[in-house]
């Protein structure tokens, strides 16, 4: 959740507040962008949707306060994020995917599709590829693309094309793109068949052979970044 920068074009808030800012509030891990007013579109406390359904966040004496106030009764208002960091982000989406999703799909050989926001699968691939606090704002995530994640080699893969090109030039995954891209090895130590490497001297530039979506058909995990402000440059 974006804050008050909600809405506003990358281009817009570079020019406000500089890149070095922008950077730490988009892709940083524990700065989050400035609170969104109680009373905005944007906070989610004023989207019906969580307000009728979400049931497993405690109140706000707060919130409950200003809502009581403004509708002239008790009003009990859930504690609902104004903004969020990465971190944050992180604190709500790994123990679901650690606790729900491995244990209910993943352990039990099924092929896992997650399409979310961008911090949600930054959050993911921060934590799978073991991403340093401090390089995370380095990774870009190209918008609709399926990067799949090898559970058991540990790697991360992508979808061969076919048109010869090295997706790393392809596609920008940024300075932090050496953490996703390493030489998948087999439980056994031998290398993963469906991976081309590139140059043994790099970190392992890997992709699935197969342009279809049936590269390992089990244990693997298919993240897209699909979110709406993608194209608000």
């Amino acid at each position: 959740m974006y804050g008050q920068l909600t809405g506003l074009s990358k281009q817009m808030v570079k020019q406000r507040h500089g890149d070095t800012q922008f950077k730490a509030w988009r892709r940083g891990y524990r700065t989050p962008p400035p609170k969104v007013s109680s009373f905005s579109q944007h906070y989610p406390g004023n989207d019906r949707r969580y307000v009728k359904y979400l049931n497993d966040v405690r109140y706000s004496a707060r919130e409950s306060l200003i809502r009581s106030i403004e509708s002239g009764r008790p009003t009990p208002h859930r504690k609902l994020p104004k903004s969020e960091s990465l971190k944050d982000c992180m604190d709500r989406t790994i123990p679901f995917f650690t606790e729900r999703i491995v244990p209910e799909a993943i352990n039990n050989g099924k092929r896992v599709l997650i399409s979310s926001s961008e911090n949600a699968i930054r959050g993911l691939l921060m934590h799978l590829c073991d991403i340093p606090e401090e390089e995370i704002v380095e990774l870009e995530i190209p918008n609709g693309l399926p990067i799949i994640y090898d559970i058991k080699s540990k790697c991360v893969k992508l979808l061969d094309s076919g048109d010869g090109q090295d997706p790393l030039e392809k596609y920008d995954f940024g300075k932090a793109a050496k953490y996703l891209f390493r030489p998948c090895l087999n439980e056994d130590g031998n290398p993963d068949e469906e991976c081309q490497i590139f140059d043994a001297d790099e970190p392992g530039k890997c992709w699935c052979r197969n342009s279809r979506l049936n590269c390992r058909s089990a244990h693997t995990v298919y993240l897209i970044y699909s979110g709406l402000d993608a194209g608000r440059n």
